[in-house]
């Protein structure tokens, strides 16, 4: 299987909870696949015919709302399991799911799905422990978008957005959010206009760096500070 290490991708993502007997009753039950960029793993609406790992990539979760608004939900990375909840209840996918660049997935046809869960009880302990998780962080997100002062809810939407690409994040460790500037616009409720403000303001301070479909935390306990409202020790009020 093409995943990489655990120690590489973190201990609490869903794939390395669990144990290798585990990992292979789904290994067994699926095929592997590769998706180039912007390729569609599955649209909202559409029927629940299987789950993904993710053993290589990144996947962005987005979704359409009645207005005919497209929004960006999480970006998922190696070792996640994602589309698994569909699956469960039976009913149509409530998010798109893309890759951002080569992705590579084992699928899991629902049926086989079903079947590894009855017999394995404890993967499904440890996917409804991720959906909980990610409900979360889902919850913090939309709070801390909210916020009325904008560099701080930069900060702090910033913040939630890392803790979701890495799970076992540490302040001394810079990470790489998988989003445009477009896409960060509407997980911050502003402008793309405010919100590019809002970047040089932190790209100023020395805490992001910004590329093409990426925004890098090169200062994450300046970031952390920041989202608390506070200035960094090694920031000048």
């Amino acid at each position: 299987m093409t995943g990489s290490s655990a120690g590489e991708n973190g201990e609490r993502r869903t794939w390395h909870r669990l144990t290798p007997s585990e990992q292979g009753a789904l290994e067994s039950a699926g095929h592997l696949k590769v998706w180039r960029p912007g390729q569609i793993l599955a649209l909202q609406g559409s029927a629940p015919t299987s789950m993904f790992v993710i053993l290589r990539g990144w996947v962005k979760i987005s979704a359409t709302n009645y207005r005919g608004e497209d929004a960006p939900l999480a970006a998922r990375g190696p070792a996640e399991i994602i589309g698994e909840l569909a699956p469960i209840s039976g009913l149509p996918r409530t998010a798109t799911m893309s890759a951002i660049d080569e992705v590579h997935t084992l699928i899991v046809p629902r049926t086989k799905f079903l079947g590894v869960l009855r017999a394995r009880p404890r993967i499904a302990e440890e996917i409804f422990r991720t959906a909980a998780i990610r409900l979360q962080q889902s919850d913090r997100l939309r709070l801390e978008s909210g916020g009325p002062d904008f560099p701080q809810r930069l900060a702090a939407v910033l913040l939630e957005l890392v803790l979701q690409h890495a799970l076992d994040w540490t302040d001394g460790k810079q990470v790489d959010l998988r989003f445009n500037q477009g896409e960060l616009a509407d997980f911050a409720r502003v402008s793309r206009s405010t919100l590019i403000r809002g970047l040089d303001e932190l790209r100023r301070l020395g805490v992001v760096r910004t590329a093409r479909q990426r925004i890098t935390i090169i200062h994450p306990r300046a970031l952390r500070e920041l989202a608390a409202g506070r200035p960094p020790p090694d920031i000048k009020a």
